[in-house]
């Protein structure tokens, strides 16, 4: 007879690929470690393994999850000795459950590596990991969170094969995580979604009539989700009007856009929300005018949403930071102009406040012309035209004078360590640019499009060793749906080596700590850990969880 499990490992036996396999699962739902030994499990897999006897919860805690977590760091560690460039950027975040005395501050490890075949042909990929978690003190200071921070990196960075330097560090906004990371010696990037979320939410309780409509809002979402019979009446309605099955959606106060996707359910099934009124208490009623302002609200926050999802992205980078700044900038311009949005005082209101908390909060990005931001832009073959509109031309060779300087020191680097060898590496061959317009069109996107597309100005082809003139003139449409690491410079390597790997050191970083954020919240505490699950375990079991589906 066949058995039902047959070994993932050489050498591994049925009953050790299932006690494995039953070591991921706690790993993966993040469950205690006691879950092995509920009368229920244990019932289960006497269904389907009748012959195999299940270990204790200790014998979990103790050697199969910490075997599974020396794996994966293996597997992390054998990824670090083809950084490109040697740098890790970072991001970290801290993550609190209601009602504990517990607190999980996180750091995650971002870079870039050379993969070459048997047949020699080299290939780029970007690789995320979590570096690790630690269980702190709820009532943490910003010398405890770098002193954390700082332990974190130096265990990766005498664990690894070769040293690293971590690049940029990511974080929010919160003064005690600027404050360590001020104190760290890293150079600090403000996760760009934590800004929007600020600057959304900012403008929002400033608009008294705004706050009064999603307030209404909320009140019939929760009087539909708490009312079986709403709840029966409203899928009734939906499939008498021909709409599609779907509940209302709650907001969450940690993610604004909820508001957004609330206000656009509530729209979505505003038919089927009027009749039910004329049958039953909803909590609240909704006046014709408040409709269309909400479809106004609905309007003016969805080029923020879509923002927020193009750097929460998995392959984001700092580059798109100015780019999207840009393209809020001239969608709000456009929504000025909009007389469904422009004819009402509330939303009129809305858009100023949002226009003015913009250039509050990325006041910092346009500061100085060398900085990190408009070096990567300006390394982004998608975005590379943007610095020369908006720098004078005296700023905009310095901007480029300083990333030469980078080029120069990276070729200063290889001359020194060269020992003689000489080796042709070939990159990958450029993928076919895609057309730009594969980005689906909206107020958002239009204003990104129109500014490439109006900034792709035609520069000196000054052709240098450095290769960055070379670049900048080339015309070679890149889609704003590309990964400019993976599509444009790895393809480059061999042509401009230092030059990309200046890229690579920028366009490695994202734009967001959402990696370290999400590890074990993606609102309130949906996916957390469970609650009988002891502290002291949780960083174990996230780091084997998150690096599982990374390293497989």
């Amino acid at each position: 007879m066949t058995p039902a499990y047959a070994p993932d490992r050489p050498g591994h036996t049925v009953n050790q690929t299932i006690t494995d396999s039953v070591g991921e699962m706690i790993s993966m739902d993040l469950l205690p470690y006691s879950f092995v030994e509920n009368k229920g499990f244990c019932k289960l897999m006497k269904v389907v393994a009748p012959h195999y006897t299940l270990p204790a919860g200790i014998h979990f805690s103790n050697k199969v999850v910490p075997q599974l977590h020396q794996r994966v760091t293996s597997k992390v560690i054998e990824s670090l000795v083809n950084i490109e460039g040697k740098v890790v950027h970072c991001t970290a975040d801290i993550w609190t459950r209601k009602f504990s005395t517990s607190s999980y501050l996180s750091l995650t490890g971002h870079w870039f590596i050379q993969k070459i075949s048997a047949r020699g042909a080299v290939t780029h990929t970007r690789v995320s990991a979590l570096l690790g978690m630690k269980v702190i003190d709820t009532e943490y200071s910003p010398a405890e969170i770098l002193q954390h921070l700082l332990g974190l990196v130096e265990e990766w960075q005498t664990g690894a094969p070769h040293r690293f330097t971590v690049g940029f560090l990511v974080t929010n906004n919160t003064s005690n995580m600027v404050k360590a990371v001020s104190d760290s010696g890293f150079e600090h990037i403000r996760c760009m979604a934590h800004s929007i979320h600020l600057i959304v939410t900012g403008a929002i309780e400033e608009c008294h009539g705004v706050v009064t409509a999603i307030n209404t809002a909320r009140r019939i979402t929760n009087t539909v989700h708490m009312s079986t019979k709403a709840v029966a009446k409203l899928h009734e309605m939906q499939e008498q009007l021909g709409l599609a099955e779907a509940a209302l959606t709650h907001d969450v106060p940690t993610r604004w856009n909820t508001v957004l996707f609330m206000l656009q359910r509530l729209l979505e099934q505003k038919k089927a929300l009027i009749d039910m009124s004329a049958e039953m208490d909803l909590g609240e009623s909704v006046a014709e005018h408040q409709w269309t302002l909400i479809e106004a609200i609905v309007k003016v926050l969805e080029p923020f949403e879509e923002a927020t999802r193009t750097v929460c992205q998995d392959d984001a980078s700092i580059s798109s930071v100015i780019p999207c700044i840009q393209a809020l900038r001239a969608a709000l311009n456009e929504l000025i102009a909009n007389k469904d949005v422009s004819d009402l005082l509330e939303t009129r209101k809305l858009v100023g406040l949002l226009q003015s908390h913009l250039e509050e909060h990325f006041e910092h990005v346009f500061e100085t012309s060398t900085n990190t931001y408009f070096k990567a832009t300006l390394l982004d073959p998608r975005f590379k035209i943007m610095p020369i509109t908006l720098l004078s031309q005296l700023d905009f060779e310095r901007l480029k004078a300083a990333v030469t300087v980078e080029v120069e020191e990276l070729l200063e680097q290889d001359r020194m360590l060269s020992a003689g060898e000489t080796g042709s590496i070939s990159g990958a061959a450029p993928e076919s640019p895609e057309d730009s317009s594969s980005k689906p069109t909206s107020l958002f996107w239009g204003a990104m499009q129109s500014l490439v597309a109006n900034n792709a100005a035609s520069l000196s082809k000054t052709v240098t060793s450095l290769g960055l003139e070379t670049y900048l003139a080339e015309s070679s449409p890149q889609s704003l749906a590309s990964d400019p690491l993976s599509s444009y410079w790895s393809a480059k390597m061999a042509q401009h080596p230092a030059l990309a790997r200046v890229a690579v050191k920028y366009l490695a970083c994202p734009p967001t700590s959402v990696s370290s954020e999400r590890l074990l919240s993606t609102g309130e505490d949906a996916f957390a850990p469970d609650y009988r699950l002891l502290p002291a375990d949780v960083p174990q079991l996230v780091f084997t969880k998150y690096n599982l589906a990374k390293f497989p």
